[in-house]
């Protein structure tokens, strides 16, 4: 499927998306933000296209990853895989070994949307709670009855149970894919087996370009450490990025210090409820990145001003 059939799909399933520049497309994230896909793209978009994004997508905040330089630091890792050479042998003993386990312990293999709607709550409460987030807040249904476009579910299943599944999503010569596995499983390791097969069937098999494992989380207790050492192991690579949140311009003036701790007040209310941790990172980020600009524009001023 080509970006342009991606994006039009989407938008018939009720999802928002919008073409952006350089084969980009800004796709719905969460409730009030899109991001940029593939999110391996580095470019910074222009003021036009940001105007743009606003004004078709009609949500209050957008993300973008970029290049890190010496005004914009890096604040996250992506994490990606474009070997066409990829296989099991290049791994090291652990990864050959799990993976190994988990491919005679499962059978993997692609489901159906109704298999998956009838196998996959498990593995997607215990991941939930892994991360720390409320499974009151996040329905099953109501995040995957609706089928979206170019995304398959890769389950490894054990007789009539789902260990774990990757939601994968493939458009032009990119793949993305996201992960969930139930706990009881996990001593078999079955993400390993689900990662080798998405990596040796895309890159090798079906000459993909990338395979995207996603960016690491804005969440300040994301016990992210763990999944940046499996993500390593398992042959992806770590890039450093600089992820920027862009809020909406009438929504600016509400970005300041005190919506930012008014937020963390209410995340001790309810400590595990996704949509406030999310916005407590993306309000952390936004304000970094007001931060970051204010410097440059500083900077900037001052060179002007001693060249004069």
């Amino acid at each position: 499927m080509n970006l342009n059939e991606y994006c039009e799909q989407l938008r018939a399933g009720g999802f928002k998306a919008v073409l952006g520049s350089e084969k980009t497309a800004w796709i719905s994230h969460e409730r009030f933000s899109v991001l940029r896909q593939p999110t391996f793209a580095l470019d910074v978009p222009s003021k036009e296209e940001i105007d743009r994004v606003f004004k078709q997508s009609r949500v209050a905040m957008l993300s973008f990853i970029t290049r890190p330089s010496d005004e914009l630091a890096a604040n996250s890792c992506l994490y990606v895989c474009s070997n066409p050479e990829y296989s099991l042998e290049k791994l090291g003993q652990s990864a050959r070994s799990h993976i190994r386990r988990a491919l005679a312990e499962f059978e993997i293999r692609f489901l159906d949307q109704f298999e998956f709607l009838r196998l996959g709550k498990p593995a997607y409460y215990d991941t939930l709670a892994r991360a720390g987030l409320s499974a009151d807040h996040r329905e099953f249904e109501a995040g995957f009855l609706r089928p979206r476009a170019a995304r398959r579910c890769l389950g490894a299943l054990k007789g009539d149970r789902l260990a774990a599944f990757l939601l994968v999503t493939e458009v032009d010569d990119w793949v993305s894919i996201s992960g969930y596995s139930a706990n009881e499983f996990l001593p078999l390791r079955p993400n390993n087996g689900l990662i080798h097969y998405v990596l040796h069937h895309h890159l090798v098999e079906k000459n993909f370009r990338v395979v995207d494992y996603g960016l690491s989380s804005i969440q300040a207790d994301s016990k992210a450490e763990g999944l940046h050492k499996f993500k390593l192991k398992v042959g992806f690579e770590s890039v450093p990025v600089h992820r920027a949140f862009v809020v909406h311009p009438l929504l600016r003036p509400f970005v300041n210090s005190i919506s930012w701790k008014l937020t963390n007040r209410m995340l001790k209310l309810s400590p595990q409820h996704p949509l406030l941790k999310k916005a407590e990172g993306a309000l952390r980020m936004a304000l970094q990145s007001a931060t970051d600009e204010y410097a440059q524009r500083r900077k900037q001023l001052y060179f002007f001003r001693s060249r004069l």
